[in-house]
């Protein structure tokens, strides 16, 4: 990794993307359903900018990507949250659209497989770190947007409070269908003033992402007076 010079014309920007996979043992995990496209395609925005661009991606996800964009594979929530510690210093804006468990098994079995069992058993969980919330407490003056998948009912209100809690500059609502679509019916929510939607309604995830970089360069810039 190469360290920003005042030099540097354009902003480097840290993007996450898909799912995390959390260990119950040795062949079996905790996940989710996302498929990691709408953050591959922001990466790919970004990059076709010129922008210096960083992907952090999780398991599971392929995408054609251009051949001088950076791409670091995690798998698990703390190897995302080494990788955010790693990166995130030598980078100005991040955009977190990697879906991050909310859970993960408290004793994984290392080394071994469970056995099948016919009777029903309990699995005990325990909470993953907040990695956004975790971030804002670090000394460091980029711009940071999260993610907010949520359901229609009250997008924008829960996007808002997500944003608050986890102390952004600006986060993405995002309806729940978009998980099983190629398209995307998204809205840009910043810390201050109105929310907004690309023209035309729902659209192709490749060119809301393109339209979401514009909006995070435009936040960035106002943020650091450029």
């Amino acid at each position: 990794m190469t360290l920003r010079t005042p030099q540097d014309d354009h902003p480097r920007v840290l993007i996450t993307a898909g799912p995390t996979w959390e260990p119950i043992d040795e062949v079996r995990f905790l996940g989710n359903r996302s498929s990691g496209r709408l953050g591959s395609e922001i990466a790919r925005a970004a990059s076709g900018r010129s922008l210096p661009t960083t992907l952090l991606l999780g398991p599971g996800v392929t995408a054609d990507l251009p051949s001088h964009l950076v791409v670091q594979r995690f798998h698990t929530t703390a190897d995302l949250e080494s990788h955010l510690r790693d990166f995130w210093p030598e980078h100005d804006i991040l955009i977190m659209a990697a879906a991050v468990s909310d859970s993960r098994p408290a004793r994984p079995l290392t080394g071994r497989k469970m056995p099948r069992r016919q009777e029903s058993f309990n699995l005990r969980l325990e909470s993953t770190p907040d990695l956004l919330a975790g971030l804002a407490s670090l000394d460091h003056p980029g711009t940071r947007i999260g993610f907010a998948l949520e359901a229609d009912a009250d997008l924008e209100g829960r996007a808002r409070r997500k944003l608050a809690s986890k102390d952004l500059h600006a986060i993405v609502a995002n309806p729940l269908p978009t998980m099983d679509s190629d398209s995307i019916d998204g809205m840009f929510v910043p810390r201050e003033g109105p929310a907004r939607r690309p023209p035309g309604g729902s659209i192709p995830k490749s060119r809301f992402a393109a339209w979401l970089v514009e909006q995070a360069l435009e936040l960035h810039a106002m943020r650091s007076g450029g």
